[in-house]
């Protein structure tokens, strides 16, 4: 009886991480350049050419007038991230130090053509009634 709970116990602890891994979606990485010259943003010297999934980078803002549609009144010179928090999905951050402090964030889609899209948030859950 031990023996069976051991072995069990063994072929289940190897087999968990075979099943994490199989939750997680592939997704390709996003291309950067494009998104950056759409956003008006230079990235940092060694930023990547492409964002996986969970991975971010610092940018400074170049060109005000191109993030206008996304994210008003964040002024040249601005420090970002971009961070792909999802399948061709990135929270763009603009963070502004003077006169006063000032973070703004938004969620872009990127299409398949490259087009940058606003993503709605989603509405809170309304909570559910105490059971009786």
């Amino acid at each position: 009886m031990a023996r069976t709970r051991i072995l069990a116990a063994c072929v289940l602890w190897a087999a968990l991480p075979a099943l994490s891994l199989a939750q997680v979606p592939s997704t390709d990485p996003v291309p950067l350049g494009n998104v950056a010259d759409k956003l008006g943003v230079k990235t940092m010297v060694n930023a990547p050419r492409e964002l996986d999934l969970g991975h971010s980078v610092t940018t400074m803002l170049a060109d005000p007038k191109k993030l206008t549609p996304y994210n008003r009144g964040t002024p040249e010179g601005a420090r970002g991230r971009i961070t792909c928090v999802g399948p061709n999905r990135l929270r763009v951050e603009a963070e502004e130090m003077e006169p006063v402090e000032q973070l703004s964030a938004i969620t872009l889609h990127v299409g398949e053509d490259g087009s940058l899209t606003p993503v709605q948030p989603v509405p809170p859950r309304a909570d559910k009634p105490p059971a009786s």
